[in-house]
């Protein structure tokens, strides 16, 4: 999804599992010496973190702004391609669409304004993201630690990603 439905700095998440601290730490570092990323753009989740759910998503209004967004441009894409199909159904001269052309015109709409609406539901719910979350929180929840990298664009992800392999088995990557 382009940067007009998506509202977030960080759209993309890269995570990391490890069994102590030290580990963890080592990681972090090298994200930053070895990766170029900035410190700010990186989290150490540690067992039974009380701020995991921030450190996991920290742009909750960056979201808010993602779920307006996305329901908007998608509504108006909806409608206007349930539009247009009523429109070729209409041009084509199907008996049932030339028949009632403003009934079959508002019902398209309708209906392609509540798919638009139902992909903006899954955009904005960040499906990508959950998987993060939940290894994340388990990880925690079992007295590990997590390295959690909030990136800019793909080659942000791509380099965490790459990383953080040479320290984890455990990595998780959002889309």
């Amino acid at each position: 999804m382009g940067p007009e439905i998506i509202s977030e700095r960080f759209p993309h998440v890269v995570s990391a599992v490890f069994d102590d601290e030290q580990r963890a730490r080592d990681a972090a570092a090298a994200l930053v010496a070895k990766g170029g990323l900035p410190s700010e753009q990186i989290d150490v989740v540690e067992p039974n973190d009380p701020g995991l759910s921030h450190k996991v998503e920290p742009e909750s209004e960056a979201i808010f702004q993602t779920i307006l967004h996305s329901h908007a441009i998608l509504g108006v894409v909806g409608v206007v391609a349930g539009l247009i199909l009523a429109g070729i159904l209409i041009g084509a001269g199907f008996a049932f669409a030339t028949s009632f052309p403003g009934w079959l015109l508002g019902i398209f709409a309708v209906i392609g304004g509540a798919i638009g609406m139902l992909v903006a539901g899954l955009v904005s719910s960040r499906p990508d993201h959950q998987y993060v979350v939940t290894e994340t929180r388990d990880a925690a929840e079992h007295g590990k630690w997590t390295v959690v990298v909030h990136a800019r664009d793909m080659e942000e992800k791509n380099r965490a990603d790459e990383l953080l392999k040479q320290y984890s088995e455990e990595v998780t990557e959002s889309l």
